[in-house]
């Protein structure tokens, strides 16, 4: 056994209680520190400034204040006005919305709801474009967004009772096919609401693309390029926007003289797979098309799967064209042919309308707008036009 001296044992318990002092005095610091910090903040929030305070400081009566921070509904001198936001800004106030939403009635908050198809709607660059369209605007006018992704499992009634509970100003129904009762029924209440690419309702505002113009366009394409054999691939016959886009293809092939083939028109339910399933019945004909009209890029993309997994070409073998313009269409190879539909401005025409309406003006936006066809690389003469 070995012992330490008394003069080793004294600098080692010397050491220990120096490193014991430094450490918790560390930690004393720290939490003083913290204590400081909670302190700090709870006296902010006990003492948050309120437009009692700012009207004491800038000697005006509180209603003043608040037709200065709110910019109405009366009018207040500039010279008062400035002196008020600069109060505001000295003493840090921040506005209580609710408090302002029980005062005015409103929420500041705009309702969307979503078209009914089932999970994954979200995945759907179409529902992306359009929810980003409005929610540009709606930053732009201080509004937010509550967006209803229960729509498709609860009955009318109840998102009904919902929409008009208070907690929206306004509702933009996107695709409502299905929801269309309750649009109905929202508006009966006053509720303001407009809709995008839905069933055009009495007294609501609906916006969409000119769908007719943009299938005739494209369809007439491909007939300058030689095509009689067009097949369809259609949407949700429970959309508008599906229903519009068979209904030109069939208008342009009773221009055109062509017999109307069902053989020739299958459903791709908006959906990839439903594209592919539906190229694979297509192809799968003795009789096949050599060109194929989907009603939205997504469902091309499908064929695009199914002819790559069956060794087919595209153009050389099959010509494709899309509709929408998704990001997506011209990042495939080829690239895709597709009719842009302004999905986005879609969105934001409907925003700034129903804008327009819970402030109780006349909105102005036009309710259709124009689509381009875009050519790219997926479409060419038929096969047998170049043997």
């Amino acid at each position: 056994m070995v012992f330490c001296s008394d003069t080793q044992a004294t600098l080692n318990l010397s050491i220990f209680l120096i490193h014991f002092f430094i450490k918790n005095t560390l930690l004393l610091v720290r939490l003083l520190f913290i204590m400081r910090l909670s302190a700090k903040r709870f006296a902010t929030k006990q003492m948050a400034a309120t437009i009692k305070d700012i009207a004491r400081k800038v000697n005006v009566s509180v209603s003043t204040v608040s037709y200065a921070l709110n910019g109405g509904p009366r009018s207040v001198p500039d010279e008062v006005r400035d002196r008020v936001l600069e109060a505001a800004r000295e003493l840090n106030y921040r506005p209580n919305r609710l408090a302002r939403s029980m005062v005015t009635g409103r929420s500041q908050t705009i309702g969307v709801v979503p078209p009914v198809i089932g999970t994954n709607a979200f995945l759907s660059p179409y529902l992306h474009l359009a929810i980003n369209g409005i929610a540009n605007v709606a930053d732009e006018l201080k509004q937010d967004i509550l967006l209803f992704t229960r729509s498709g499992t609860t009955d009318h009634e109840e998102l009904l009772s919902i929409l008009v509970d208070g907690r929206v100003d306004g509702v933009i129904f996107i695709a409502p096919q299905m929801n269309r009762k309750t649009v109905e029924l929202a508006t009966s209440l006053h509720l303001p609401c407009v809709t995008v690419s839905g069933v055009p309702l009495e007294g609501v505002l609906s916006f969409c693309a000119d769908n007719r113009s943009g299938m005739h366009t494209a369809i007439q394409h491909l007939w300058d390029l030689g095509h009689r054999k067009i097949g369809h691939i259609a949407g949700r016959l429970d959309h508008q926007d599906a229903i519009l886009r068979l209904q030109a293809y069939q208008q342009f092939l009773e221009t055109k003289g062509l017999p109307y083939r069902e053989e020739w028109v299958e459903m791709g339910q908006f959906m990839i797979e439903g594209g592919q399933k539906a190229a694979a019945r297509l192809f799968d004909l003795d009789d096949a098309p050599t060109a194929i009209m989907c009603a939205n890029d997504e469902m091309a993309v499908g064929v695009y799967a199914e002819a790559y997994e069956r060794g087919m070409k595209i153009p050389d073998d099959i010509s494709v064209v899309g509709f929408d313009a998704t990001p997506s269409s011209s990042h495939v190879f080829p690239a895709l042919t597709t009719v842009r539909q302004p999905i986005g401005e879609l969105g934001q025409a409907a925003m700034n309308s129903l804008f327009d309406l819970i402030e109780g003006r006349v909105p102005n936006d036009p309710t259709e707008l124009s689509t381009e066809l875009l050519v790219r690389a997926s479409t060419s003469r038929p096969k047998e036009d170049t043997k």
